[in-house]
């Protein structure tokens, strides 16, 4: 899992227009699915959601993004990168504000929105990201002190539908 996996990536997406102001049925009052990081650098992710269940992976990232899918009071369902699914605690989570680079190929960014525009730098596969924010495709991204632009799709933490199916709690275990 992605549990000791070191990460070098960024990304946010803008909320509908006003989605700000909605209130929605959930505990927390905000969309599911939404995005947010990990704010610990040591975040447990459980099998259901209270501290009663057990532990079924360790984060080890902090600011890693990640896709909310469910909630309940004290408790996030949340997505990873890799497609895992766990509950951990709401105090461990906050507002997305990173993205992360595609696994396996390394990034361009450019100086403005536009794929003719000059490159001002590369990044690593799976490179982690401040996101500033994202436009007609393309997302303002900052890594080690360099902010350009990226495709808005070449990033994980943009999607604007769940990324990860919610799993079936009455589904046999085999």
């Amino acid at each position: 899992m992605f549990a000791a996996v070191t990460v070098i990536a960024a990304g946010l997406v803008a909320a509908p227009a006003g989605a700000e102001d909605q209130a929605f049925d959930t505990p927390s009052g905000l969309q599911v699915p939404r995005w947010a990081m990990l704010r610990r650098n040591e975040v447990n992710a459980r099998n259901g959601p209270s501290k009663d269940n057990r532990v079924v992976w360790v984060y080890h990232k902090a600011s890693l993004p990640v896709q909310i899918i469910s909630e309940t009071r004290d408790w996030r369902l949340i997505c990873d990168p890799e497609g895992g699914v766990a509950w951990i605690s709401k105090t461990m989570i906050q507002s997305q504000k990173t993205v992360l680079g595609p696994a396996g190929q390394k990034l361009q960014m450019r100086q403005r929105p536009d794929e003719e525009a000059d490159i001002k730098a590369i990044l690593k596969p799976r490179a982690l990201a401040s996101l500033d924010k994202c436009k007609k495709g393309w997302c303002r991204i900052s890594v080690s002190g360099q902010t350009g632009w990226v495709p808005q799709q070449s990033l994980w933490g943009t999607q604007a539908t769940a990324a990860c199916k919610r799993p079936d709690p009455f589904a046999s275990v085999k």
